[in-house]
């Protein structure tokens, strides 16, 4: 009985490890894309390496983004030229809140897909 209590817990310890680590707030690896309420433009955000930087893809937005943490959040901050890029997406419901400050300032807002990993 013992050898199939420790067969079975050690079957199932590295799912639950995979679980906990493929979970993006934990740095796991992660892709999402997203789509703007307003004007129904995608966005796809995007980490590897399991670092603090990702990717950021829009319509005019393109580059690599500092990842920073927050209360199940995730903030990408990515600057080009002279505008600041706020990217912040809830992995409570997948809903977003993005804004540009600089000449180019606006604000959007939408949901994200399950984030694939």
């Amino acid at each position: 009985m013992k050898i199939f209590a420790a067969f079975a817990l050690g079957a199932i310890l590295p799912v639950v490890a995979h679980s906990a680590t493929s979970d993006p707030l934990n740095g796991a690896d992660f892709v999402v894309n997203c789509m703007s309420d307003g004007n129904g433009g995608a966005v796809t955000l995007a980490r590897s390496g399991a670092t603090d930087k990702g990717f950021i893809v829009a319509d005019n937005i393109k580059g690599e983004a500092q990842i920073i943490p927050g209360l199940n959040s995730l903030t990408f901050l990515h600057i080009m030229d002279q505008d600041v890029v706020t990217f912040v997406v809830d992995f409570d419901n997948l809903h977003y809140d993005m804004s540009i400050k600089g000449p180019h300032a606006v604000n959007d807002s939408g949901y994200c897909s399950n984030p694939a990993g």
